[in-house]
């Protein structure tokens, strides 16, 4: 069994991540090789036929380094095809045969599993076009009778399909050379870009010529060996939306990472050099937005106004021309919209309105991953995407089992991403399951530090490892960054184990030494006091320690002061909430939130953890008021979400929240009016963060992540009035079973 391992088995994604990297092919000139001349005694292109000679491997094959064995039999048996056609170079056809008698016989139907459709066809094809010319070759070999038996069905299948343009998935249409024979051609020219190239693929294309004549096609052609000489790259030219889309495929994938230098040099070259185009055509508009989305989502600065999202305010007609695809990106780029952006808003409207009659008018002819997609896309906000768990999903969706459906993504895709799909769904699958060992084994040690540190005694203490360990992978999902976690997951631990100790405890007299005992960081202090209160004290300054000394080796200096100081801070202002309970002072909405949004408890998580996220952060950048602005932004959101989601449970305890604050200050509101006018506060709270977090100049990036990670794990926990923490409901513990337990199907090569 074949395995997809390291990234470097990906060379080809790295060249298609390359804006202006063109490698030769040697599939694509075979096919180009194949056309005949007008009068059909020769080859058109003769040079192509002289590169394929002087260009085979020592071992036969025709490929280069980086291709897999699949791709050296593919083009191969292509680069075979076009010699036998013409008669050409004898010597390296049989070269050519030997290796591929070789091959086939080695291979097994179960090493076809990692390859996509459209180059299982392709290659199946040129069987049927070997076996017309008498190549010698292993036809009765099971791998070989299973590529041409299923072509075979395939054909037949497609055969008198009512509009197979529309009809046929990307996955197969977009390398029509492998069902040229039952391909409209005629019809197809509507796929044909305005410079000639179908798809940017030469082999394409030149099937498209050979089948039509098709003037442009030819220019296309010439133009490519004017360019290149005497052979063509694999495709021309590298539509720019082909490799965002590619980008955010390996994103949701979760495998980005591997390809980090690539994405950010394509970022960094759009950024400079990116124009947004005037003009009235569904793909380039589809292209417009993806540019504008992935620049804005990445932290590149970049204005509406300058994009494609004008048009949309000048012409209502664009509601008609803009399909799914075009909707959905539509959607995607207008969650993240910044303060004031009102033509993202009105961009929002028309794609939610769109998208949600699609949904409704779904009929069982639609792609179900379609519609799967369009519903997951409204029913989670930016904010609360969890990259690594939202790629458990994504793999769901884009399996390639079915070789005639498609999802979404897929229309946007290139044929270099259709080529590689199957792989790249692979490796992100061992890649999942690799991680996801890894959490088992840090589950086990933080569950062991807990158990250590004696807060699961106490009934009262709420036990969130599960939800705050998923919500720390969120934001640090490398096998690097296990302190980062660690240091999460703690402090959420520990945090929670406070805020509770401050909810059971009457006595305000015991809760001001414990304020006392953090203080002056001196268990002594609470000697006499409760058993809960020493316990959590004593777990909370030990583990607390223990981060200082691990973050002093990354940092190269002590932040002991420094953390200490965050959690000060916070049991002070739930001693001061403690105090209003004891009194029953009831606060303004702005002596509350002055108060609340340090007792939310952020304070110990997510600056401590952005010190153990690679990045040295200076004590002059902590000097930067921006740092704590975005640490008081958060907190403020999140105390807000997190009153709208608990106020049943608030008013039946007697808790202060911004709801009772408000409904004091407009007691003309009932509490359902109330919650609706704090969910305002938290949608316009939710963009003015979004602007800091994608703002590049504002702040550190590991900052920035932090936070942005924080915004999602709120949302995971608190969105439809859910706390997690509290009371794990029925589907986030089937998330965390699965993501953490469930192994992930795999897929065998």
């Amino acid at each position: 069994m074949a395995e997809v391992n390291a990234p470097t088995s990906f060379e080809d994604i790295r060249d298609a991540l390359k804006i202006d990297s063109y490698p030769l092919s040697a599939y694509d000139t075979a096919w180009v090789a194949l056309i005949s001349n007008d009068e059909g005694d020769g080859p058109l292109f003769p040079q192509t036929l002289e590169w394929i000679s002087s260009n085979q491997r020592l071992d036969g094959a025709w490929g280069c380094s980086s291709d897999t064995f699949f791709d050296l039999i593919t083009s191969t048996l292509a680069c075979l095809v076009s010699l036998k056609t013409w008669n050409s170079a004898p010597k390296c056809s049989l070269e050519g045969e030997q290796f591929l008698k070789g091959a086939f016989t080695s291979m097994k139907t179960d090493d076809l599993t990692l390859v996509s459709p459209g180059m299982f066809h392709a290659l199946a094809e040129l069987l049927e076009e070997a076996s017309r010319l008498d190549i010698s070759l292993p036809y009765s070999c099971s791998v070989v009778e299973h590529l041409r038996i299923h072509h075979g069905q395939l054909l037949h299948s497609l055969k008198g399909t009512h509009d197979l343009i529309k009809t046929c998935s990307t996955r197969l249409l977009s390398f029509p050379e492998c069902i040229q024979h039952v391909i409209p051609w005629n019809h197809i020219s509507e796929l044909q870009s305005a410079d000639g190239d179908l798809f940017s693929s030469p082999a394409a294309t030149a099937c498209l010529y050979m089948k039509t004549r098709d003037n442009k096609a030819l220019c296309y052609l010439n133009g490519l060996l004017d360019q290149f000489g005497s052979a063509v790259p694999s495709s021309y030219p590298k539509r720019v939306s082909h490799i965002l889309s590619l980008i955010d495929h390996l994103e949701r994938l979760n495998i980005d990472r591997h390809f980090h230098r690539e994405i950010h040099n394509v970022l960094e070259t759009l950024s400079r050099e990116w124009t947004p185009k005037i003009d009235e055509d569904t793909q380039d508009m589809v292209s417009e937005i993806i540019i504008f989305r992935a620049l804005r989502e990445h932290g590149y600065l970049v204005l509406p106004e300058t994009s494609v999202f004008a048009r949309c305010c000048k012409a209502s007609a664009a509601r008609e021309k803009l399909g799914a695809r075009c909707m959905l990106e539509l959607y995607r780029a207008s969650e993240l919209k910044f303060p004031g952006e009102e033509i993202l808003d009105y961009a929002k409207d028309i794609s939610t309105t769109h998208l949600t009659t699609l949904l409704s008018q779904t009929s069982e002819s639609d792609s179900r991953n379609v519609m799967e997609e369009i519903k997951y896309v409204l029913d989670f906000p930016y904010f609360m995407r969890n990259l690594p768990q939202e790629s458990m999903i994504y793999m769901d969706r884009f399996q390639y089992k079915d070789e005639t459906m498609e999802t979404y993504v897929e229309t946007g895709f290139s044929r270099t991403t259709h080529a590689r799909g199957p792989r790249l769904l692979a490796f992100a699958k061992s890649n999942f399951s690799s991680c996801q060992s890894l959490y088992q084994k840090e589950l086990e040690s933080l569950a062991r530090w807990v158990k250590e540190s004696r807060f699961a005694e106490f009934s009262f203490v709420r036990q969130p490892l599960y939800p705050s360990y998923l919500t720390a992978v969120g934001v640090a999902s490398g096998p690097e960054m296990a302190l980062a976690r660690a240091s999460w997951t703690m402090s959420s631990i520990m945090t929670t184990a406070v805020d509770d100790l401050f909810d059971e405890i009457a006595d305000v007299h015991e809760l001001r030494l414990f304020v006392e005992c953090v203080r002056r960081w001196d268990l002594s202090l609470v000697e006499n006091c409760s058993e809960p209160l020493k316990v959590i004290a004593r777990g909370v300054l030990s583990s607390v320690n223990f981060l200082c000394e691990e973050v002093s080796k990354i940092q190269g200096r002590d932040l002991s002061h420094l953390f200490q100081r965050l959690w000060v801070d916070l049991v002070m202002s739930m001693l001061t909430e403690a105090e209003w309970t004891a009194s029953g002072h009831q606060p303004s909405s702005d002596e509350y939130i002055d108060t609340s949004w340090v007792s939310f408890a952020l304070g110990p998580i997510v600056p401590v953890t952005t010190f153990f996220l690679g990045s040295v952060i200076s004590d002059e950048d902590l000097e930067d008021q921006e740092y704590w602005d975005l640490f008081r932004s958060v907190s403020t959101f999140g105390r807000l979400l997190n009153d709208c989601s608990t106020q049943q449970r608030d008013n039946e305890g007697g808790h202060v929240s911004s709801i009772t604050a408000h409904m004091r200050e407009h007691p003309e509101l009932t509490a359902d009016q109330a919650r609706i006018a704090i969910q305002g506060q938290v949608r316009e709270r939710a963009h003015e963060v979004l602007s800091k977090l994608l703002n590049p100049s504002y702040t550190l990036p590991p900052v920035r992540s932090g936070w942005l990670g924080m915004m999602r794990a709120l949302y995971m926990m608190y969105y439809r009035n859910v706390d997690g923490f509290s009371n794990t409901p029925a589907e986030l513990k089937k998330i965390i079973k699965r993501f953490f337990f469930q192994p992930i199907e795999s897929e065998q090569a």
